[in-house]
């Protein structure tokens, strides 16, 4: 083989190892310093994990959930940001299915119907203080807002 086209093939192969051990070395600082967020949010939020699969699992979903919030955050003209919070390791399914699982009470299922379903003879209006419902103005001592009010502009 001619020592020309050897030293080019052995500079293009120790160019692409350099290439590939430096994307690798990045990912894994990367990889370092997600893992130290995702446990300073098991510390905060006081996260354990049955076993490791169970860490290595909930680490990718956390992964994937700080990469989204990272990436919205990161965008202009946000009027706010989205952080980690309890929720950060669990999928939107598993977020949902935790949150929106309302089974209405074991005695919802009876038929009933509202006492004043028929009821058609309603006034124009109604004074709520002949009726009882409005009381006179009371004085709230220090915990009122207009009592403090005018203290402090005497």
């Amino acid at each position: 083989m001619n020592s020309k086209l050897f030293t080019y093939l052995a500079f293009i192969v120790l160019v692409g190892a350099n290439l590939v051990c430096e994307a690798t070395s990045r990912t894994s600082l990367q990889d370092a310093s997600m893992y130290e967020r995702h446990r300073q949010w098991m510390s905060e939020f006081g996260q354990v994990y049955s076993d490791n699969n169970q860490r290595h699992k909930r680490f990718d979903i956390f992964k994937q959930n700080v990469a989204l919030m990272d990436s919205f955050n990161n965008a202009n003209n946000k009027t706010y940001i989205h952080a980690v919070n309890q929720f950060a390791d669990l999928t939107n399914e598993e977020f949902t299915a935790s949150r929106n699982g309302f089974k209405g009470h074991m005695c919802s299922n009876k038929a009933t119907s509202f006492i004043y379903e028929n009821f058609t003879a309603l006034p124009s209006a109604v004074d709520w203080r002949q009726k009882g419902a409005v009381t006179p103005i009371k004085d709230q001592g220090q915990c009122g807002m207009l009592s403090s009010f005018l203290l402090s502009a005497c």
